[in-house]
């Protein structure tokens, strides 16, 4: 069984979650298929860039510390929420600077980018399209056996993104196995 790595990113500016899930996966008549009772979390966290420093500052942070991230953990692709329009212009800007921040940092290891609407993420691991963070914190205890503890929502909401994408998506590529690490907790913050 070959373990496939998803990165699941809960973009902001001030704070993004971050999510990497192995999704082992086999292959019957040439489809893949995912093991979801096999799905385990390999890293999660936020990155926190420094509050006094300005926006294109976080966004320059968020890009090398996603990068770094990317280069360590090597995902076979990454999947980001997906901007909504329903936030005031200047937000909407702020998050499309970000995300694009943070897309390029996985896009320099020529790593696949995914997208999914935050109703598709409730959807597919709640059952309801308008869940609240809690409901999806509480999904992920269920689903993933993920305690959040003191992390921030962002954390669980970037692991929503990750495991809407293995229940939803099969595997388009096969890839050679990594060598499976325990799960952590990670609260990692650039200076």
């Amino acid at each position: 069984m070959t373990q496939y790595r998803i990165l699941g990113i809960d973009p902001g500016s001030k704070i993004t979650g971050f999510c990497i899930l192995a999704a082992p996966y086999s292959t019957q008549n040439g489809l893949g298929m995912f093991q979801p009772s096999l799905i385990k979390v390999i890293d999660a966290g936020v990155i926190r860039p420094h509050y006094k420093l300005s926006h294109s500052e976080r966004a320059g942070q968020l890009h090398n510390t996603l990068h770094q991230i990317v280069t360590e953990q090597r995902p076979h692709v990454c999947v980001i929420e997906r901007a909504f329009t329903g936030i005031n212009p200047n937000s909407a800007l702020r998050l499309g600077e970000t995300r694009g921040a943070l897309i390029s940092a996985v896009r320099r290891l020529n790593i696949d980018v995914e997208e999914l609407s935050p109703t598709q993420i409730k959807k597919i691991t709640t059952g309801q399209g308008h869940a609240t963070k809690e409901q999806i914190a509480r999904a992920m205890q269920t689903l993933l056996g993920f305690e959040r503890g003191n992390l921030p929502f962002d954390v669980t909401d970037a692991m929503a993104i990750a495991l809407s994408h293995a229940l939803s998506v099969p595997p388009t590529r096969q890839h050679m196995p990594y060598a499976e690490s325990s799960g952590k907790k990670s609260d990692t913050c650039a200076t």
